[in-house]
């Protein structure tokens, strides 16, 4: 599945990397998009 993300500030850069790092995990076939 393919995701896109939008984080306007650090703390959003932050939590995007997390849940990026957590839908890896649950599905190794996702693409991010930024």
């Amino acid at each position: 599945m393919k995701y896109y993300l939008i984080a306007g500030e650090a703390s959003g850069d932050l939590h995007a990397s997390r849940l990026m790092a957590a839908l890896k995990e649950a599905d190794v076939r996702a693409e991010f998009r930024f």
